[in-house]
Formats: C-alpha cells, structure tokens, sequence
C-alpha cells in the first residue's frame, strides 16, 4: 500500500521542468506587474499639476460632444476646424459669464470703498431699521457706534490692524492672489485640453473602448453606455440649471432694489446646493427690506425667490439629472454633497456619475450574461455616435 502511495507522487524530470516553468512565468508577470505600475506612477507624478485640467476638459467634452459632432458636420468634416469652433463656443460660455461677474463684484467693491472712505472722513449715522430688526439688531447698531458713526475711527482701527497683523494679511493675499492664479490657468489650460480632445476624440474613444473590453470583457459595455449620459445629466442639472437660477435671482434681487444684486444673486444660487441655506438668506434679507420700510418688495423677494429656488432645485434638477442617470432623489444628494467633500468643485459632477456606477455594479447580478449588449458602435464608438474614425489620425 505505501509502495502505491509513493506511486502518485509526481517525480522525475517533467514535473521539475512544469514547476520551474511556473515559477519562471510568476517571476516575469510580477516584473510586469511592477513595470507597468512604475510607469503609471511615472505618468502620475508628471501630470499631476494638470490633472484637475484634465479631468475638466473630459468633463466638458464629454458633456459637449453633441454640440461638436453639430460643429464636425458643420466645418465638412474636418477636425481641427470643427475644434476650434467648439472651442471658440465653449470658451465664450465660460469666460463671458466669470468676466461679467468679475465686472460686477468690482463694481461693487468700489461703492464700498467710497462708502468708507465718506464714513471714515465725516461719520455716518446709523439706519434707523436696524432698531427694528427683531435679532442682532443691538449688535450691529453697536459695531456701526463703534467703527463709522464718528470721522477718523475706522482709519485708526485700520491702522492698529495693519500695524498688529501686517505679516498675517500680506500672508492671506498673497495665497488669496497664488489661489485665483491657479485657478485662472487652470481654466486657460483646460480650454487648451479641451481643443485636443474634440480634435482627438473619436480616436481616444476607440482606443478607450478597445482597452475596455479587452479587460472587462461583457462587464464593459454596462458601465460605458451609462457615463456619457450620466455626465450630460450632471452638467445640465448643476451647471445649467444653477446658472439660469443665478441669472433669475440676481434679476429679482435688482427689481425689488436691493444693491449688489448680481453678487447676492449668485450667492443664493450657489448656498442652493446645500439645504435650507438660499431660503435663509432669502429670509435674512427680506427681513432687512421689511425693517427698513420696504415691506411690499421684502416679501414679494422671499415669495418669489423661493418659487425660483423650489422650482429649480426640487423639480428641474433632480428631473434632468434622474433623467440621464435613473439615480433616485437621495442619491444624487449623497452623490453631490459627498463628491464635493472629497473631491472639490469637480466632485459636482464626478460624485453623481461614481454612484451610477456604483448603481450599475449592484445590477450586474441581475444581467443576463447573453442579454448584455456589445455593440459599441461604429467602429468602437459610445453610443449616438455616428462619426467615422479615420483610418489614419491626421485632418483630411
């Protein structure tokens, strides 16, 4: 009996030669394994002083890529022209607004500033609605005392300021400038991107795709079809319905009077995205019209700017964005507020499109291997797209 067991245990020259092959190609695939992630660690470290450009651009592209494939038929087909164009497009879109509200800030920076410099020369006493105001109303009457009822009281703050905390402030605008900076060639930069990857885009699509499928195999095709829609959906809920309620608010702040309404306008539209935030300053500042004799326009501003806010954050947005995503209500919360904590501002669209996935990987128990889709298109493309890839990467 033992001599039988000594008989199954594999001995001799072929079972050497199976173990020293296996341990062989283990060898060379943990070379490669190391190899490939030296490159992208390589790759990562270059282009990480890009990366927010980049993800932007991608972002922007693949929201717009209707808008380009409009302006590639358009220019004849030829890429570099229709690139441009939908460049020039998006470029205006983007900086026509930020330079409007640039204008509109300065504007309103100065009128401040001449507002102090006449309290600071000759006093200026304090509104008589700030005795009305049902909360912090004693407060303020008293900083207002305190820092420009008499000539000559703020310069002396300001210059015990400057003097005590010098360093602090040269400090603070110093990152205040580098910050606005950055985010001025960062925006710059990402148009930059942007032309290349209309340019481009059909080639880098195949090339996704093919990469794809090659390593997700069926898996591919479930995830690929739901990100371009997911992000359009992103875009056009965020940005789009955010800018026409930054545009209906500010216009609704300067008919019932109150000043900087630009500024005050895109700020309620922007504390929009967190709960109850735009219906408090809503609140705070009819509660300011109606102290100060204003009643009619204070309640008209609280009546309507909360029909504006209502309408747009609790039934466009959530409507445009269920629409191209099929995530429900709290998950877009989740994926708004939770990707604009760990990512940034990218996190606005980028957090709703990670739980699209994440949707679509708890779904895939429930496919059909044999019913997954795998046509990507012509020629390896996203869906909708119709686009031929040239054959050789260069404008005919």
């Amino acid at each position: 009996m033992a001599a039988g067991l000594m008989a199954d245990v594999p001995t001799g020259t072929p079972y050497l030669n199976k173990s020293m092959q296996y341990d062989k190609l283990l060898g060379k695939q943990i070379v490669s394994i190391l190899f490939t992630c030296i490159i992208l660690a390589g790759a990562f470290l270059v282009l990480s002083p890009f990366l927010l450009a980049i993800i932007w651009a991608a972002i922007i592209a693949t929201a717009s890529w209707p808008l380009h494939q409009w302006s590639f038929q358009r220019c004849g087909q030829r890429p570099s022209l229709a690139a441009t164009l939908t460049t020039g497009i998006i470029s205006v879109l983007l900086v026509g607004p930020t330079v409007l509200l640039v204008f509109f800030i300065t504007q309103d920076v100065i009128s401040v500033t001449h507002f102090l410099i006449h309290a600071n020369a000759v006093g200026e006493t304090a509104p008589v609605w700030l005795n009305r105001l049902p909360w912090g109303g004693d407060q303020i009457q008293g900083l207002w005392d305190r820092y420009l009822a008499r000539p000559a009281q703020l310069s002396g703050v300001l210059d015990e300021t400057l003097a005590a905390k010098l360093s602090v402030i040269q400090d603070t605008a110093q990152v205040l400038l580098l910050n606005l900076s950055g985010r001025l060639a960062t925006l710059f930069f990402a148009l930059w991107v942007l032309f290349f990857f209309y340019r481009d885009g059909r080639y880098l699509i195949s090339q996704f795709n093919l990469i794809g499928y090659k390593w997700l195999d069926r898996r591919w095709p479930a995830y690929v079809h739901q990100v371009p829609d997911a992000l359009r959906a992103a875009v056009n809920g965020l940005v789009i319905v955010g800018f026409g309620e930054a545009v209906l608010l500010s216009v609704l702040f300067w008919l019932c009077g109150v000043p900087s309404a630009v500024l005050f306008g895109v700020a309620t539209a922007v504390l929009a995205f967190v709960p109850m935030a735009a219906p408090l300053l809503l609140a705070l500042v009819g509660l300011v019209m109606f102290a100060s004799g204003a009643s009619v326009a204070g309640i008209a501003l609280v009546a309507v700017g909360l029909i504006i806010i209502m309408g747009a954050d609790y039934t466009i947005r959530p409507m445009l964005i269920q629409g191209g995503t099929q995530l429900p209500f709290l998950g877009i919360l989740f994926g708004i507020f939770g990707g604009v904590v760990t990512m940034g501002i990218v996190g606005l669209i980028i957090g709703p499109v990670i739980l699209v996935l994440l949707m679509v990987f708890f779904r895939e128990a429930a496919i059909d291997e044999q019913s997954i889709n795998l046509d990507f298109g012509a020629h390896g493309e996203p869906p909708g797209s119709r686009s031929r890839i040239p054959s050789e990467h260069h404008e005919s």
